[in-house]
């Protein structure tokens, strides 16, 4: 089946670059904390397990819980309203970590940046198709995921700075009173996400959803979704498996890396945020536009496993990168493979939501990126920075023995993917083959 051309180009891609900026600011506040683990834990008395808690499982818990339900939502109410609501949520979450002064309080808080957040990528999954045709909608993607290569940057460039800042100068917040270092962190990042939230419900307009021939307007009940992925078990459970053991790799960086080069190589938050800040915005960003570039010219050559095939690729060329990244005992070393194995890991950023579209119909897009990212979310977030953290208190001796657990989780996962999605590759081109000829 030929899709006909939106008649919105221009304006299709300032809602893809308003929703980029959304999922900036909620990658900015879902990882501020990688930044400041040491002083959160030296103030508030915790241990490690308990910081990859705050870091992985009080995020995911509500993030991945309540993906099924806001998927739904996608699939059969307006999008943009609810991603506004998101938007205010977290924001306001992220500021109340700010205000917390025990564990019981920000793992409280966490949660709540878990619940809005979990409104914004099963939207943005459901409404970007309805902007793009198929051949264009891997760069579409990516053009949003660069808010998680963007936004990673600033959240380390902009916190390495606004603690250090905050360290030297004790800043007073009016109503606030002054804040230790990492708690300004949090105020400082968290309240300009309000107006981001504002952006959208002013701007976005709701697309008419763009239904396969033949297809009813009426989104299926989650049975359904769930009958439709066991009957082409096949290739989802390689696809989503598969790409799940990108994201543990990813989030187990995302947490610990920072950690790794402050204690390893003894670099300053201030070092660190330029180092990652710089290494996401610019060479992140490129990998995510390269992959869905790439992706969308093997897409128009006739390769239906495009968004799979180059995330193989990438899965293959990052490991040995972040392995020696993590082992290697020269700081300029660590940093220069830091960064070449950055711009490889960010090329799958755009593709999976691409990979589950292509293999999804429009009326259930929704429900199905909201299972993916309920699984993919609740074993990365869940599990990969708790299984790093056990691995350096119990079998690397320590807190020094950060990099070992990051190389240990990297070769695990990444081998993972790399079998899941090559058994991925002949039966996704068998279900998109079938979905274009309906």
């Amino acid at each position: 089946m030929q899709e006909k051309e939106p008649p919105s180009g221009p304006y299709a891609y300032y809602v893809v670059g308003v929703l980029m900026l959304a999922y900036m600011f909620a990658f900015i506040d879902r990882i501020i904390l990688s930044l400041v683990i040491d002083p959160v834990r030296a103030d508030l008395g915790l241990s490690e397990t308990e910081i990859s808690l705050l870091a992985g499982f009080a995020f995911a818990a509500f993030y991945t819980l309540l993906g099924l339900p806001f998927g739904r939502w996608a699939d059969t109410r307006g999008r943009r309203n609810l991603i506004a609501i998101g938007i205010a949520l977290w924001s306001v979450a992220t500021v109340a970590c700010g205000l917390a002064n025990n564990f019981f309080k920000l793992f409280l808080a966490r949660m709540a940046v878990g619940v809005g957040e979990a409104t914004l990528t099963p939207s943005a999954y459901s409404l970007i198709p309805d902007y793009f045709t198929a051949h264009r909608r891997a760069f579409a993607m990516a053009v949003f995921s660069c808010g998680i290569t963007i936004g990673g940057g600033l959240a380390l460039l902009l916190g390495g700075f606004i603690v250090e800042w905050a360290t030297a100068n004790a800043p007073v917040l009016p109503l606030l009173g002054q804040l230790k270092p990492w708690q300004f962190a949090f105020v400082a990042v968290g309240a300009p996400g309000v107006l981001v939230a504002l952006l959208v419900l002013l701007t976005v307009r709701e697309p008419p959803r763009r239904l396969e021939a033949g297809a009813s307007a009426t989104a299926p009940k989650i049975g359904e979704v769930i009958s439709y992925l066991f009957g082409h078990w096949r290739v989802f459970a390689p696809v989503i498996f598969g790409l799940t053991g990108m994201v543990v790799a990813g989030y187990a960086f995302n947490v610990w890396a920072p950690v790794y080069f402050m204690r390893v190589h003894a670099m300053s938050p201030g070092e660190v945020g330029v180092l990652f800040g710089l290494s996401f915005a610019v060479l992140g960003t490129l990998g995510v536009l390269f992959g869905g570039a790439l992706s969308d010219r093997l897409s128009k050559a006739g390769r239906a496993d495009a968004p799979v095939r180059v995330s193989l690729w990438a899965a293959w060329i990052q490991a040995p990168l972040f392995i020696g990244c993590y082992l290697s005992p020269s700081a300029l070393w660590a940093q220069i493979l830091f960064g070449a194995a950055l711009f490889v890991a960010s090329m799958y950023g755009g593709l999976q939501g691409a990979a589950v579209q292509s293999l999804t119909p429009n009326r259930m897009r929704g429900q199905v990126g909201a299972v993916y990212l309920t699984i993919a979310n609740l074993v990365g977030l869940g599990l990969a920075p708790t299984m790093t953290a056990l691995m350096t208190e119990n079998v690397f001796g320590g807190p020094m023995g950060v990099g070992k657990s990051l190389a240990t989780t990297v070769a695990i996962s990444l081998t993972i993917a790399v079998i899941l999605l090559t058994i991925a590759l002949k039966p996704m081109r068998q279900r998109v083959e079938a979905l274009q000829a309906a």
